[in-house]
């Protein structure tokens, strides 16, 4: 009985310690053609929205993105079927509010965020012309290991929220 007190006195420390640490925004790097850095994704609570922001390095532009926020890892990593596309997005900018997602507090989002990428200045290894166009996803964890590349991560929603 004893261990499971200290045990169970641990697990509420480190949850707290969770719910402090995504306090800050998290930022992940997209990665284009699964190597390639190309720009990062940064998540943050603005208020009461979740704001995910697509930054794109020069001299890489950002084309459509598709982003996927729920309580688990996605059934599919088909970008297309994520609940928010393009129209979503303001400038590689989605702001959702967290009523939306039914997210209060201590929860664990999960992310999948993707993105078509170009580079003018290089030559597509597949077609052989310019500009070169890539997907990207932001890296953490690959959603269905093994079949393709797609990826998401997690997020807490933090106790205390930007200004």
């Amino acid at each position: 009985m004893k261990k499971f007190i200290v045990l169970s006195i641990v697990l509420l420390m480190l949850a707290g310690f969770a719910i402090t640490s995504s306090a800050q925004p998290i930022t992940v790097t997209l990665f284009a053609d699964q190597t390639l850095p190309v720009g990062t994704l940064t998540v943050e609570v603005v208020g009461t929205d979740l704001v995910v922001t697509y930054d794109i390095d020069d001299p890489w532009e950002l084309g459509e993105t598709h982003l996927y926020v729920g309580d688990s890892v996605p059934a599919k990593s088909a970008p297309g079927r994520f609940p928010y596309g393009p129209d979503d997005a303001v400038d590689g900018v989605y702001i959702i509010p967290l009523a939306d997602l039914d997210a209060e507090v201590g929860d664990i989002l999960v992310i999948a965020a993707h993105a078509e990428v170009t580079n003018p200045d290089e030559i597509d290894p597949v077609t052989e012309l310019p500009p070169r166009e890539e997907t990207a996803w932001a890296d953490v964890t690959q959603i269905r290991p093994g079949k393709n590349w797609a990826t998401y991560f997690t997020f807490v929603v933090p106790a205390v929220v930007a200004p």
